[in-house]
């Protein structure tokens, strides 16, 4: 059986469900394939947190407590390994309720015309020479195959459709495993009040090597807690590494877990390709999570944002061409990319810090708390840290760390440039793409080369 959309959008979570609202409410057809029951979309194993500034970006409504939010942050702290010390990067945000959240976004979906398809799961796309033509997917009664000017992957982590197009086309790069997190988290009630106005991260490479482990408030009595580790060949397993480390805290909370799960989180720089000859990807399927703390439901907004206003442009002129989608890149980039690819140095140099560094740069407020917010708003390090850098350094006498952070701004402004740069025309994308793999090799081996 075989039906025709205009666009089908392969996913129901943040990315998938915003896109389907804004491609269907410009007046075109769209089916939404979802794998989950119809009344468990919305459900998802994250962070729940978002920064407030991202709904201004893409003209959304912000959450409301009691509706979709279950509070208001006021700051992100970041805590070193010995948890005596810590920095905050201010700025207002929203513990979500991620289902009610969810179901707003469907809700908004269904209401500007996408037909909603539960229970499918995306099998295969469907290729026709150089372009996407649709996508065959799985149902409760056999196979389906769903036809369509463009089909949009919003599947996550796993991108079920970009990494099964043909390997020759760009889009269909793969990262390697070390760019992911893997991640395990609950939902707990807790019998000990919290501070609802703080999300906070602990960095211990004894505890989440290479990630970090959170506890965010979900108001007084409940939070979100987890653990994310660097994935990749030798990685711990982070649910045990959970049971070991962070099951003790929750329990002298007096905490009731009332949901568990894990997951793969893309911890990197933008999928270097996310569109082709009728064919785009968003979210995370695009790699598009913050590569320092892994949050994913912002920048999930913004590629939806940016992509369907391409997509809209593109069927508006004619056929979904390579051409007429390639402006995505670079309006996602500006928005967005750009401070994930300055960003995914840093989170390469500190996956290569040991516990005393990181004790010494938050004990030592190398970094401020304006310079830490500076970093997670803008992707770029401030040069006042690295004065600071160098007073401490002579104190505690740790020489090689100025020299380090002097590098690391370097590749932190070089990374940006490099994205700023990108083809504003597929001409001169794989020069582009050679240069920027080689740039990223060469700086895993200069801050991995120790570990």
């Amino acid at each position: 059986m075989s039906e025709r959309y205009d666009v089908v959008v392969v996913g129901g979570g943040v990315a998938g469900l915003f896109a389907a609202h804004l491609v269907s409410k410009a007046g075109f057809s769209v089916a939404l394939v979802e794998v989950k029951a119809e009344e468990d979309v919305g459900e998802k194993v994250c962070g729940d947190a978002i920064g407030e500034h991202h709904f201004k970006e893409v003209g959304l409504e912000p959450p409301r407590t009691g509706v979709d939010a279950t509070g208001i942050i006021d700051g992100v702290r970041v805590f070193s390994p010995s948890k005596k010390h810590y920095v905050t990067a201010w700025g207002k945000g929203y513990a979500l309720d991620r289902k009610a959240f969810g179901r707003r976004l469907l809700k908004m979906a269904l209401d500007s015309g996408a037909t909603l398809f539960a229970r499918h799961a995306a099998l295969k796309p469907v290729v026709e020479g150089g372009w996407v033509k649709g996508i065959v997917v799985s149902t409760p009664n056999g196979s389906r195959e769903f036809k369509a000017a463009l089909v949009v992957d919003a599947t996550g982590a796993a991108a079920a459709v970009r990494t099964k197009l043909p390997p020759e086309w760009w889009v269909s790069y793969k990262a390697p495993p070390e760019d992911f997190n893997a991640a395990y988290r609950v939902i707990a009630v807790t019998e000990e009040e919290q501070d609802p106005r703080f999300a906070d991260i602990f960095l211990d490479v004894n505890v989440a090597p290479g990630g970090y482990w959170w506890w965010f408030p979900k108001g007084k009595n409940a939070v979100n807690v987890g653990l994310g580790v660097k994935a990749g060949p030798g990685a711990p397993n982070p649910k045990a590494m959970f049971e070991k480390f962070i099951m003790p805290r929750l329990a002298e909370a007096g905490a009731k877990i009332v949901h568990a799960g894990g997951g793969l989180v893309p911890t990197r720089r933008p999928a270097p390709c996310a569109a082709w000859n009728g064919f785009v990807a968003v979210g995370d399927a695009a790699y598009t999570a913050n590569p320092l703390h892994g949050g994913g439901i912002g920048p999930a907004l913004v590629s939806s944002y940016h992509a369907s206003r391409q997509i809209t442009a593109a069927l508006q002129e004619g056929e979904p061409t390579l051409e007429r989608l390639w402006p995505y890149h670079k309006a996602y980039i500006n928005a967005y990319g750009a401070k994930q690819a300055a960003l995914d140095v840093a989170r390469i140099y500190l996956q290569g810090l040991s516990n005393d560094d990181i004790e010494l740069i938050i004990e030592s407020r190398i970094v401020a708390d304006e310079e830490l917010s500076a970093i997670g708003y803008r992707g770029i390090l401030l040069s006042s840290i690295l004065a600071k850098a160098a007073a401490v350094v002579k104190m505690l006498k740790r020489p090689s760390l100025i020299a380090e952070l002097s590098r690391l701004k370097g590749y932190m402004d070089t990374a940006a440039s490099y994205y700023a740069s990108f083809p504003s025309a597929p001409q001169g994308f794989e020069q582009w793409l050679k240069d920027v793999e080689s740039f990223y090799a060469k700086i895993k081996n200069a801050f991995w080369r120790q570990k």
